[in-house]
Order: C-alpha cells, then sequence, then structure tokens
C-alpha cells in the first residue's frame, strides 16, 4: 500500500456475499467469466463492503442483491474493453470511493496494476484494509486529488485510467486524462446522459487532447471510451 494512505481500519468481521441466482450468466452475457475462487473473493470484498459502510459511508447502496448488480457487475462491465491491455499494464481508478470499480477489476484481472486513488482519508484507509485482507499485492492506494497527480510524478504514466460517478465530463476529464500515457484509454462510466456529457465536454477534450473513441451501451449503464493523444494539453489563453 502506499505510504500516502493512512494505516488501515480495522474491518468488521462479515461473513462473503454470495451470488444472486443467475448472476453468472448476466456475466456470460457481458462476455465476462470468473472462477469460483475469483466469485468468492468478489462476494467477500462487497460483504467488507457494506459492513463498513455502517461507519464510513462508502456506498447508499445496503441491499446485497443491489450490491452484487450496482456494485460488482456494473464494475465488470469494464473488463471487456480491457481484453487488449497487456498483463503488468497500470490502471488508474480515479475517485474510487469504495473501491468501485477498482477493486473488481483488480479482483478479475490480478495481473494488472491498480491504483485506486481517494482524497477522502477514512475512504483511502478502507481501500488500504480490504485489499490487504483479500490480499490483493497487485493493488496501491493513494490518498490524494488527482488533481495533484496529474501534475505530478504519475502523469501520463497509466495505460487506463478509469472513474465512476465522480462529475460531469467537463470536470472529470481534465483530472483522467493527464494520467493516461500517449494512446492509452480512459473509461468514463455514465448513465443515460453520456451523449449530453460528451457533447458538453467538446472542447475540453480537444484541450486535453483526448479523443472519443466509442460509447458502449452495458446492462447497467454506458461507458464512454476515451483515447489520449500524444502531446502536452493546449494551455487556456490569458485574458
Amino acid at each position: 500500500m502506499s505510504k500516502a494512505a493512512r494505516p488501515p481500519l480495522p474491518l468488521p468481521i462479515s461473513a462473503p456475499l454470495t451470488p444472486p441466482e443467475g448472476f453468472e450468466a448476466r456475466l456470460a452475457e457481458i462476455g465476462v467469466r470468473l472462477d469460483p475462487p475469483v466469485l468468492a473473493t468478489l462476494g467477500d470484498y462487497l460483504a467488507r463492503l457494506l459492513a463498513m459502510n455502517e461507519q464510513v459511508n462508502l456506498t447508499a447502496i445496503k441491499d446485497p442483491i443491489e450490491a452484487w448488480e450496482k456494485h460488482a457487475l456494473d464494475a465488470l462491465t469494464l473488463v471487456p474493453l480491457l481484453v487488449d491491455v497487456a498483463a503488468g499494464s497500470r490502471l488508474v481508478d480515479v475517485g474510487s470511493g469504495g473501491g468501485l470499480p477498482g477493486i473488481p477489476i483488480a479482483i478479475a484481472r490480478p495481473d494488472l496494476r491498480v491504483t485506486l486513488v481517494e482524497a477522502t482519508q477514512k475512504k483511502a484507509a478502507f481501500l488500504s484494509a480490504v485489499a490487504a485482507a483479500l490480499g490483493l499485492a497487485n493493488v496501491d492506494v493513494r490518498a490524494e486529488r488527482a488533481e495533484g497527480l496529474g501534475e505530478g510524478e504519475l502523469r501520463g504514466t497509466f495505460d487506463v485510467v478509469t472513474a465512476r460517478a465522480v462529475a460531469r465530463m467537463t470536470l472529470l476529464v481534465p483530472l483522467t486524462a493527464p494520467l493516461a500515457k500517449p494512446g492509452g484509454l480512459v473509461l468514463l462510466v455514465k448513465g443515460q446522459r453520456a451523449d449530453e456529457e460528451l457533447a458538453e465536454a467538446a472542447r475540453v477534450l480537444t484541450e486535453q487532447r483526448t479523443t472519443h473513441d466509442r460509447t458502449v451501451a452495458t446492462p447497467t449503464g454506458r461507458i464512454v471510451v476515451l483515447r489520449r493523444g500524444s502531446g502536452e494539453p493546449r494551455r487556456k489563453a490569458r485574458r
């Protein structure tokens, strides 16, 4: 874990959640297959998330079945978009909150090096604790603001950048795009207003040298796929 995060919080004792009936079939529909041990780890994570939520505000979802749908399935819709991302590649999840979508991705793709960025100290401490408890050696936690990371040592160092429910794209693209390598992917989990946000963010995409690759409809929302171009972002002219 990164030294930037607080010492891990003690996690409440909780029994792992069992996938609801039909969950594996739903995964298959989006092109994802997870072995039983991987599903068990995912259930362990969800149980710990809901248990810790009674102490730290991590999610508005409290129902276990809803957590499988709106957290686990939603996060795993990103996995098919990573099929061409090689083992050892670096992924950063901006504004990770309770670990979504970063931790389910780290569970499903243990060959990726996953960095979770969360500025709220208590949430970052939970992320460090739950990653350690789940044995996720491929996860690092940074208790910092994305703005600072995008201007510092991590600028342009990630193959993939993800973000879910953080902000509208006009604000989100300048936070995420600087972290991506030239040619890297920026995957933004959005809802039904994705097209509206894209149109609104057209100028920002140009300034950040980032292009819209495609938008993918999923059972839980829409994923806006951006690709980072080469060169530095354009600087705004001073008035």
